[in-house]
Parts: structure tokens; sequence; C-alpha cells
């Protein structure tokens, strides 16, 4: 597909009628890996991704800019085709300059990296869930069980110092 149609495709297809940006789903196959991506995804993670999908649903749509190249879900894409799917819901951010969909790439990974949990609100969560009988196992949450039965445990802490 030549530069133009690809542009053309996109733009007509991100936007709503009332000018909103939305989803659309796209042939995997459309989608182009960003070769400079220096995000890496080991195959354990893509497997958890692809839990996670196969658990909630496809809640995070990828970002793709003008061209159909991915600027943000490689990890996801990856998870799809490994589920054997062959589309994906997409958003398409052609208002970012490459530049800009570069800088978002790196900052979309980046700027989850250097969040921080609340122990004391994740250790009640997942108490909380522990308790509900799920269809499925806390470890989706990307916890391994026992760093979710540590977690746990430290509320006991937490409740007598309290």
């Amino acid at each position: 597909m030549s530069k133009p149609q690809a542009q053309l495709q996109c733009t007509g297809s991100r936007r709503s009628l009332s000018g909103k940006l939305a989803v659309v789903d796209r042939s995997i196959g459309e989608l182009k890996s960003d070769p400079a991506n220096p995000r890496l995804h080991s195959k354990k993670q893509i497997r958890q991704i692809a839990n996670s999908i196969e658990t909630f649903g496809f809640n995070v749509p990828v970002l793709v800019d003008a061209e159909l190249k991915v600027i943000a879900g490689h990890g996801r894409l990856l998870a799809c085709r490994e589920l054997g799917w062959t589309e994906v819901p997409t958003l398409c951010l052609d208002h970012l300059t490459p530049a800009q969909a570069r800088a978002f790439t790196i900052a979309d990974n980046r700027l989850t990296e250097i969040a921080t949990w609340d122990d004391r609100l994740l250790a009640q969560q997942l108490k909380e869930l522990s308790l509900l009988g799920l269809d499925f196992s806390l470890e989706i949450t990307g916890f391994e069980m026992g760093e979710i039965d540590l977690r746990i445990a430290s509320l006991r802490g937490h409740a007598r110092s309290g």
C-alpha cells in the first residue's frame, strides 16, 4: 500500500461522525511493528499479556500512525499473534509528527515504569479479590502467587501496628 493510501485509510477511519477518535478493528497483517521500538518483550511476558487478553478482553487498542506502524502496543500485538487472532482494535494517532510518535513510544513505556504501588492498598485489593471465588487466577495481575501471599500477609502487620 502506498503512503497516501495508508494515510487515507487511517485518517478516513480514525474519526467518528462526532469528530472524536474512534477505535477501528484492523487485520494484524496490515500493521507494521516498529523495528526501532526499544522495548523488549520476553516470551513469558507475551504469554502473560495473552492470558490477560483471554481473561479480560482486548481493552487497550494498539496505537498506530498514519502508515499503520505501531506506536504503542507491540506486546499486545505479539500476544494476539500468539493467540491466533487475525484482527485487533487500533487507534490511529495521525496527529503526531514522526518525532512525537517516537517520543510517545518511549514515554508510554517509561512513564508506567516509574510509578510506584501503595503497598497497603494493593495488598488490600489482592486480598479482597482472593476472597471472591474468581473464575481466574490472581496471577493474571502479573504478580506471582508467592508475592501475592506475602503482600496479603503484610496486612496483618499493618493491622497490629495501625
